[in-house]
């Protein structure tokens, strides 16, 4: 009896040891656009850092700066990274080459790929069968997501934003004359607000020209729906030279905000507010420390343009969600540009449904709580 409970002490202890090590130690295939074999840029003829980041070789150079950022992080401490880097385009054979290589791909325990659509279901697939996390950082599909548990999607879905709106303004919709002003061209995002009004028994009036709606007695909602630069600047002087004569509530696109054209007056309407997938504390003191060590390390400023916080951010909280066994509430790292809230969907993977909300006031810019 005693040789009995001895051994299965043992077997125990062996186990428990395995566990230990293997919690304390993981390994993260980064899929990256390099396009390491497209040639030579020559960077002298570059003037800025946007021109910098249209180059396809630097496209997502700033990820990998962020992410070595984070990387750096457990240097110190007892938890072992080991990291594997590849190039990874739009050439499916050299993508199967790196998947099948089984003593390079033998301990991956995370895939995160912030590489071409294109290529995204070949990785996806073979981490479903192997059983390896993988991480979609910027896509907007769902199918991406569905039947794969292994998928964790960042990108919030369109139908968050109705539903932000709603919680934030609507909750007496009889207030209001919501408009959705569109343009001929297809739109998911328009779509998914028709669908949750719909849904919701939300009155909305549909419109491509900007009118005002009859009744004055009510606060009109605007809920811009196009980007082209032409349109939104006829747009915006609508905005701008419209008399107001009741309250008004403009929610635009986040690509408005890159149209150099836009002057501080469309900058100035009252109750502007846009949403983003993404959004930094530029006062904070986290951000601050973050921008300093950037700066120091790379000579060179860190930039939601380039995502270099989404690099550090990804890195470090899907590291720290790994060695807390995928338990989200165990994860203590706040992300500096992400607000992670999880969805599982049915037989499937997670979805980010964290879309962030701001609200541009005294040409500055803040987060809706």
């Amino acid at each position: 009896m005693k040789k009995k409970l001895f051994f299965l002490l043992c077997v125990l202890s062996f186990i428990l040891s395995g566990i230990s090590q293997t919690k304390n130690e993981v390994t993260i295939l980064y899929l990256l656009p390099f396009h390491l074999n497209e040639g030579f840029i020559s960077t002298s003829s570059l003037k800025n850092s946007t021109e910098i980041h249209q180059v396809k070789q630097f496209e997502m150079m700033g990820f990998w700066l962020g992410a070595k950022m984070a990387l750096k992080e457990y240097e110190s401490t007892d938890k072992k990274v080991r990291v594997i880097v590849r190039d990874a385009v739009k050439d499916k054979p050299a993508l199967n080459r790196i998947l099948n290589d089984a003593l390079l791909m033998k301990d991956v325990d995370i895939i995160i790929g912030p590489f071409y659509g294109s290529l995204f279901p070949v990785a996806a697939e073979y981490a479903k069968n192997h059983c390896i996390t993988i991480v979609n950082p910027f896509s907007t599909r769902y199918d991406f997501v569905e039947n794969n548990p292994y998928m964790y999607k960042l990108v919030p879905p369109f139908v968050s934003r109705p539903e932000i709106i709603t919680t934030h303004f609507l909750s007496q919709p009889e207030q209001y004359n919501v408009i959705l002003w569109g343009d001929s061209a297809v739109n998911i995002e328009l779509q998914a607000y028709k669908y949750f009004f719909n849904e919701h028994h939300i009155r909305f009036k549909e419109i491509h020209t900007l009118n005002i709606p009859e009744d004055i007695r009510k606060t009109n909602l605007i809920i811009a729906l196009f980007d082209k630069p032409e349109r939104v600047i006829h747009g915006v002087n609508t905005l701008i030279n419209q008399e107001e004569e009741r309250s008004r509530i403009v929610v635009v696109p986040e690509k408005w905000l890159s149209i150099s054209e836009l002057t501080e007056d469309f900058y100035n309407l009252p109750d502007l507010y846009y949403f983003t997938n993404y959004f930094v504390e530029q006062n904070s003191d986290r951000v601050k420390q973050f921008q300093t060590d950037y700066t120091f390390y790379y000579e060179a400023p860190a930039d939601l343009a380039d995502y270099s916080y989404q690099g550090y951010d990804i890195t470090r909280y899907f590291i720290d969600l790994y060695f807390a066994g995928f338990a989200p509430a165990e994860v203590q790292f706040k992300p500096l540009s992400y607000h992670f809230k999880w969805q599982q969907i049915l037989n499937g993977g997670f979805e980010n449904v964290k879309t962030r909300f701001i609200q541009v006031k005294n040409l500055e810019f803040e987060e809706v709580e």
